[in-house]
């Protein structure tokens, strides 16, 4: 994985966003990257700002512009920090800052709710899905390096970016990296179509097994030949539903990040990011690093 250059971080001000700050500038520093915070502020709420307080749009935005310095100064995040506040939609424009920037990261908080404390937000999900670079969930109970790593692998080029990623960080927090395949049979394949099979497991069959344990190695083996002091495990399982082998996985090695690819091998975008990548940021106990293809453009509505 090459370094980081430039990451940006989506702030709204919640516990959440601090954490993930917190993170965003710990893995800026790691690569020397710089570093930009972005809070998105609603035409509307601008709109009555701009009534109640009798200043112009120029006026609000440098008055949050300080809130939002002030933000950081609070996080004690000990980095150089550059602060941006965007008027409009927050999608949008944070897609934006991450295209003026030439951003390679974009950092953000999970936000749970008391019912559904892994779901997150509306925003970061849009971001997980369309933002046209790699997008970091970083849940609010996520704290120090990440020492357990889990990569999903499909064996497309988009996975293999996703091991390289998860074994850079892997070096960098002296974490252990876990890769992991989960394989279906063509019964499974039928039943699992369009994300609605049960969380069962397949037929048990030992020479399918072998053969993809040797299809993982020979996939891996140029993607971590420099693993260093990395401990790499190779993991494959038989399941029919493979977000629930993932999150089965991650629950049993107490993983404290996800590192997967948003589009895979069958070129089907929309169903693998709706159905398998979204699902696991959406139920995951811990962070996620979702990796996007090179060339990747914004999903269509």
């Amino acid at each position: 994985m090459k370094k980081l250059h430039h990451v940006i971080a989506a702030i709204d001000f919640t516990p959440s966003c601090r954490i993930a700050l917190r993170e965003a500038v710990h893995r800026a520093s790691l690569d020397g990257a710089a570093i930009t915070v972005v809070h998105v502020m609603d035409e509307f709420l601008v709109h009555e700002l701009k009534n109640a307080l009798s200043a112009d749009q120029a006026t609000v935005r440098a008055e949050w512009v300080e809130r939002l310095k002030k933000f950081v100064d609070d996080a004690e995040v000990g980095a150089a920090v550059n602060a941006e506040v965007r008027i409009g939609n927050p999608f949008t424009e944070l897609v934006e800052a991450c295209r003026a920037h030439s951003a390679d990261l974009l950092v953000m908080g999970a936000k749970g709710s008391r019912n559904e404390p892994h779901r997150i937000g509306v925003i970061t999900a849009k971001c997980v899905r369309k933002a046209p670079v790699d997008v970091l969930v970083v849940r609010e109970d996520a704290q120090g390096p990440f020492k357990q790593i889990v990569a999903c692998v499909d064996f497309s080029e988009n996975s293999a970016k996703a091991v390289q990623c998860a074994l850079h960080i892997a070096q960098q927090d002296g974490g252990a990296l876990d890769c992991l395949h989960v394989f279906q049979s063509a019964l499974a394949m039928s039943l699992d179509y369009g994300g609605f099979a049960p969380s069962l497991p397949a037929t048990y069959d030992p020479e399918a097994v072998t053969n993809w344990r040797k299809d993982l190695a020979v996939f891996l083996e140029p993607l971590t030949r420099q693993a260093g002091e990395v401990k790499v495990a190779q993991h494959v399982t038989e399941r029919v539903n493979i977000r629930e082998a993932i999150l089965d996985h991650v629950n049993e090695t107490h993983a404290t990040l996800v590192v997967l690819g948003t589009n895979g091998k069958t070129g089907l975008r929309e169903m693998l990011i709706g159905t398998t990548a979204e699902k696991i940021v959406q139920h995951a106990p811990c962070s996620i690093l979702a990796v996007k293809p090179d060339g990747f453009v914004i999903a269509p509505d």
